[in-house]
């Protein structure tokens, strides 16, 4: 995949060079065609043709730029160190001022007036869903021709090194052949469990298919009293969603056209819950890792970027592990992936390419380490692994490692779309009712899907 990608990339940088070369001697068509593709924006133009390779940072003094994100806590403080490292290592070529914007709604809603007022960041935190609307205004730096960079992009060896979910992240189908954004950090939905509650039902791990993982459910709660797991009302119909995909449905299609909830797979998987919820071996609970962290149920299914954080909060109450969530289809393992990328909006060429190295750098294995360590996200780069901070981290808490091993090859990201948050409400209140006993598990799924269909009409 990275050959192909990368032999790709050059041969656009080459066309570039050509039609660089030809500056003077072409005819006024081609001149038009180049107009029109680097667009409006005259620092735009010159940055796409910008001659990387002898531009040397910080030559007219230090380039300052901004960069946005919303990270606070552990991750803010993992953000922070960062950014610190990157500037003693560029002190005198690049100052990155690290701003704290509050939540993505937040976020969004800033950089939304700068798009319109002015003021824009030079990178920003984003995911894909908000980078497809960024796009929209024509101000979003694409990053192809900094990949392809002899002297600042990326060699086939060090694209290798990057997790192949993460990459795919960066080159959505909806960004139509280019790469729109790069990495900043990464979790998934992972099984976390007391294994001490599961040794004493008789077992060692969580059940890997839905259907033994239902019957492991109750057992845990007949053989101790302890429920399997609690489910956060708020949430589930997200979750619903990346447990159906495990079936190998895609509950959005990938022009986030069309919606697919009526199907075998849901009604198997709804009626599977609902019974575990009779049975009193699932309950509702807002806060479903404090019912875990205090021993009140035998697993957790959550992020697994919360790691570093069940770390501090076990502490030594119970040995404890984390494993890949149940699945439909063996064949096929999956489970979501999520976490912000960084988008570089347009500038001067030499604000874009301090931007790119700040970009690069973030990405790296050094960062991705400090990152990783700091908040339980997974590493990008597999490199990483080889940083004695990640070497440490791992063997003094192994399931970190297990993270690493056996939730994230098999992480993906679901279909970006702004109609996401409003369908997964959709599915949250089907199931809802179902549980409840409003409506059956087949109208519940009749429901999740006539709702989800009229929610996602409102974005199309």
């Amino acid at each position: 995949m990275s050959k192909k990608w990368m032999t790709g990339l050059l041969m656009a940088l080459m066309t570039l060079i050509l039609a660089a070369c030809a500056t003077g001697n072409s005819t006024s068509e081609e001149e038009d065609g180049d107009t029109a593709t680097n667009g409006s924006n005259q620092a735009s133009s010159e940055s796409e043709e910008g001659p990387w390779e002898e531009m040397d940072l910080g030559e007219d003094g230090p380039i300052e730029i901004d960069f946005w994100h919303i990270q606070a806590t552990i991750y803010g403080e993992a953000v922070s160190e960062i950014v610190d490292e990157f500037n003693k290592e560029y002190e005198g070529k690049i100052v990155v001022n690290e701003v704290f914007q509050g939540t993505y709604d937040e976020l969004n809603k800033k950089v939304g007036a700068s798009l319109s007022g002015g003021g824009l960041p030079n990178v920003t935190m984003a995911y894909e869903s908000d980078t497809l609307e960024y796009m929209k205004t024509d101000e979003v730096r694409e990053l192809d021709d900094f990949l392809a960079s002899e002297k600042y992009g990326y060699t086939e060896e060090e694209l290798s090194d990057i997790n192949e979910g993460v990459l795919a992240r960066q080159q959505l189908p909806q960004y139509e052949g280019k790469t729109m954004s790069w990495i900043h950090g990464n979790s998934s939905m992972g099984t976390y469990y007391n294994k001490d509650i599961l040794s004493e039902a008789g077992f060692d791990a969580p059940a890997e298919t839905w259907e033994e993982f239902e019957q492991q459910s109750l057992e845990i709660y007949e053989k101790t009293g302890t429920p399997a797991f609690a489910v956060n009302p708020n949430a589930i119909g997200g979750d619903f969603s990346i447990w159906l995909r495990t079936f190998g449905v895609e509950p959005l299609s990938e022009d986030a056209s069309t919606v697919d909830y009526a199907n075998e797979h849901a009604v198997e998987l709804l009626t599977m819950l609902k019974n575990l919820v009779d049975q009193g071996a699932v309950y509702y609970a807002e806060e479903t890792e404090q019912e875990f962290t205090n021993g009140r149920v035998a697993m957790e299914i959550g992020t697994t970027a919360r790691s570093t954080t069940k770390i501090e909060l076990i502490e030594d109450q119970f040995e404890w592990g984390i494993s890949l969530i149940p699945q439909g289809d063996l064949d096929n393992k999956s489970t979501g992936l999520w976490g912000g990328n960084h988008i570089m909006f347009k500038a001067e060429p030499e604000q874009e390419l301090a931007s790119w190295v700040f970009m690069k750098y973030f990405a790296g294995a050094q960062a991705q380490a400090i990152y990783a360590e700091k908040t339980g996200y997974f590493p990008a780069v597999q490199s990483s692994l080889e940083t004695d901070l990640l070497k440490e981290d791992y063997e003094a808490n192994p399931q970190k490692m297990d993270a690493f091993e056996q939730v994230f090859p098999h992480a993906r990201i679901t279909t970006p779309s702004a109609a996401s948050r409003p369908v997964n409400d959709t599915v949250t209140e089907a199931i809802a009712n179902a549980f409840n006993d409003s409506i059956t598990v087949e109208e519940a799924i009749q429901k999740m899907q006539q709702d989800a269909e009229a929610a996602l009409m409102q974005y199309q």
